[in-house]
């Protein structure tokens, strides 16, 4: 076979001219409701389509990295994830160093891994929140087998866990025992236990890449009760109970005041005394995390109810906390309080939960804060009217919807149902406003980031292609078959795997400005079978078609197990042209001249689904990427154009990396998943005995300053 061949087809696109719309109202009015006996209210939703002088692109997902973040907004990388005012606006800045919005999803399972991802990342969702089946789940299960990866969370529950075991230190009312209305921060013990619990939960995962951060509780009641019941209902000489007296006493209030809430006990001084716990609260734990990580977020307690309305409360988060946490029930839109400006003071933010509920899912009352709303229609246009208003804000990194499945009672909060069919009416709202996230920004900020100017498209046939038979007894080779196979079936001998390479040499110049990249399949037999096609990248590019078995895949993990899953095409595949999105794998990896892909089915079927290869006699059907480049004149920040006081050669490398300069003190080798490899302080580096494929290469500097670069072995 000739595998030398490039053929290179250009295609020059015009400007995009705005609409001009006549004048109409920001907002939809529809009917609400906060209870289920209560009564329907009208309420302005403010929608993505009637956002004023706003005009969306259809392209929106382009925008977005691998980990969801903006791709034309890079600042510094330090390898995880931080916050970082630009613009006058807080940013979430990934572990590779662009700047995003953090958009997850809450409460998944551990049943359907790889199907919840899908949806959620379709949906344009770049992250899972709390209350997930295992908190590791996603950095074993989403991120390991897909290669746009998700940013995850985990929680401690200092308080939580240590009202539970208050009573082996202090003695402890029944009454007071596992209590959520006594905040029993102020105990001596407390701080121990803090720095114990971070210790033990903290240490283990404080060098994981893609932690957002850390949640320190779930919603404590820093409310105006806690003066009376923190004197009222502990014993006299309990600790808590002297620390509150004494608080008491330099406000000039007695025992008896604080028991029966006399006068003297305003309204400001019991907001005072929960701001008193807050405080002390936040200072402890923040300090208990920072002892065993220095590099994630921590990421509050959750605010909710009664707290959420205390100013002194919330402020006592932003002092301490790197992001102020708030779950948002209670009102209709963020704008009645949490987007307001005085709430977030110019601090950075975090949704952690927020829904709503269609009444005509289920009969009589549904469980939980949210409220009520006519349809799933306008569960669509409360999601985007909490995220328009927060986005105005400057302040909110992100939001956590709640959740991703309904309750198992019925209440109907999920983004699919118990039977896991998806609310497609409100899941595309959802979808439009998160994949026009950084066209909102960019219009609300009145910055125009995103290029604006002439694209060219070039279309590249494969200069290889072949499938296998799995298994290490299959020596067969397809090489010159006219067909590639793709079928998954419970026996290995029956399952079939289309592999697929394309040469970029010619085009390599222009990759640091891609726009976009669709991998091009012609699909030529099929069936009325269920699939889930995958196209997966393929790091090791050294395989050959006419040399490539089932045998030879099974020695290579990269080529076996194809965990880089790219995009997807599920339910019945036509006969007809089959398009995947790979625009990541090919934009993260700038340098590489061959890219390569492998095709696969997830879903076991009777029958092989057949594609043309580039044998096949109509060249029309051959299998081709299309590359679409922003002009040549354009200004695209990628991952080598910082300004350091170093540099590192050859990229890609067979043998020995090279690293320049004065100020250089370490470098690390990292997977392409964080996991770290290599550690040297040597700046002649042999990588000789890496596998093929693209790697991570962290770089200090003796300022002590770290970046992040994408590195092509080619031994």
């Amino acid at each position: 076979m000739n595998c030398t061949k490039k053929n290179l087809v250009v295609v020059v696109f015009g400007f995009l001219f705005p609409v001009l719309l006549s004048a109409q109202n920001d907002y939809q009015t529809i009917q609400t409701k906060s209870s289920y006996s209560g009564s329907w209210t009208t309420r302005q939703a403010k929608l993505v389509g009637l956002v004023p002088g706003f005009e969306s692109k259809a392209d929106g997902a382009d925008d977005f990295t691998r980990y969801g973040t903006y791709k034309y907004l890079r600042t510094d990388s330090t390898g995880f994830f931080y916050v970082k005012k630009i613009d006058g606006r807080w940013w979430m800045v990934d572990p590779e160093g662009y700047a995003g919005i953090n958009m997850a999803v809450t409460s998944f399972s551990s049943a359907n891994i790889q199907n919840d991802y899908d949806i959620t990342r379709r949906l344009g969702y770049n992250g899972s929140g709390n209350f997930l089946a295992s908190e590791s789940q996603t950095k074993s299960g989403y991120n390991l087998q897909n290669y746009a990866n998700f940013s995850f969370t985990r929680r401690l529950n200092f308080f939580l866990s240590y009202k539970n075991v208050r009573k082996n230190y202090y003695t402890t009312p029944t009454s007071v025992q596992g209590s959520l209305d006594h905040i029993l921060v102020l105990d001596p013990q407390f701080e121990i236990y803090c720095d114990n619990l971070a210790n033990t939960n903290v240490t283990p995962f404080a060098e994981e890449r893609d932690l957002l951060g850390w949640f320190t509780d779930n919603e404590i009641n820093f409310n105006q009760d806690q003066l009376r019941n923190l004197v009222k209902d502990l014993p006299a000489g309990d600790p808590s109970r002297n620390a509150t007296l004494a608080w008491a006493a330099q406000k000039g209030l007695s025992e008896s005041d604080c028991i029966n809430y006399t006068s003297k006990v305003t309204e400001a001084l019991k907001q005072e005394f929960a701001a008193y716990l807050a405080e002390h609260y936040f200072k402890v734990v923040a300090a208990a995390i920072r002892k065993y990580d220095p590099n994630h977020l921590i990421l509050g307690s959750r605010f909710h109810g009664r707290p959420r309305a205390i100013p002194a409360v919330v402020a006592a988060s932003h002092r301490y906390m790197d992001v102020t946490s708030v779950n948002f029930y209670d009102r209709w839109s963020p704008n009645e309080q949490i987007a307001a400006t005085s709430w977030t003071e110019d601090k950075p933010c975090l949704v952690g939960e927020f829904y709503i509920k269609d009444i005509n899912t289920q009969p009589g009352t549904q469980s939980g804060a949210g409220w009520y709303v006519n349809s799933q229609v306008h569960r669509g246009y409360f999601y985007q009217n909490t995220c328009i208003e927060l986005l105005k804000n400057k302040n909110y990194i992100g939001w956590h919807y709640f959740r991703f499945k309904d309750d198992d009672d019925g209440s109907n909060k999920g983004i699919v149902s118990n039977a896991l069919v998806e609310y497609t009416d409100m899941t595309g709202y959802m979808e439009e406003l998160n994949k026009q996230v950084y066209r909102l920004i960019d219009h609300f900020d009145g910055i125009n980031r995103r290029p604006d100017v002439e694209t060219r498209a070039y279309t590249v046939e494969a200069v290889a292609d072949t499938y296998v038979i799995p298994g290490t007894t299959n020596t067969a080779n397809f090489a010159s078959s006219t067909e590639l196979e793709i079928r998954h079936h419970a026996t290995e001998a029956n399952r079939r795997e289309a592999f697929l390479k394309f040469d970029l040499s010619l085009l390599r110049s222009k990759l640091p400005k891609l726009k976009n990249a669709l991998l091009e399949v012609s699909c030529i037999q099929t069936d009325e079978s269920a699939r889930a096609l995958f196209a997966s990248g393929i790091s090791d590019v050294s395989w050959e078609e006419s040399t490539l078995t089932g045998a030879v895949r099974q020695t290579n993990n990269d080529w076996r197990l194809g965990y880089n899953r790219l995009s997807f095409l599920k339910g019945i595949v036509p006969q007809e042209k089959l398009v995947f999105d790979v625009t990541g794998w090919i934009y993260d990896q700038p340098y590489q001249e061959n890219v390569s892909f492998k095709i696969h089915d997830l879903n076991a079927t009777g029958s092989a689904l057949k594609i043309a290869s580039r044998e096949h006699a109509d060249v029309n059907l051959h299998p081709k990427l299309i590359l679409t480049f922003w002009d040549d004149s354009t200004d695209i920040p990628t991952f080598n154009e910082k300004n350091n006081a170093f540099s590192f050669f050859p990229n890609p490398v067979r043998d020995e990396l090279y690293i320049r300069g004065d100020d250089f003190a370490k470098a690390e080798l990292l997977t392409i998943k964080g996991e770290k490899l290599l550690s040297t302080h040597e700046s002649r580096i042999n990588v000789s005995g890496f596998q093929n494929g693209i790697y991570l290469l962290s770089v200090l500097c003796n300022n002590g300053k770290t970046s992040f670069y994408k590195l092509s072995i080619v031994n």
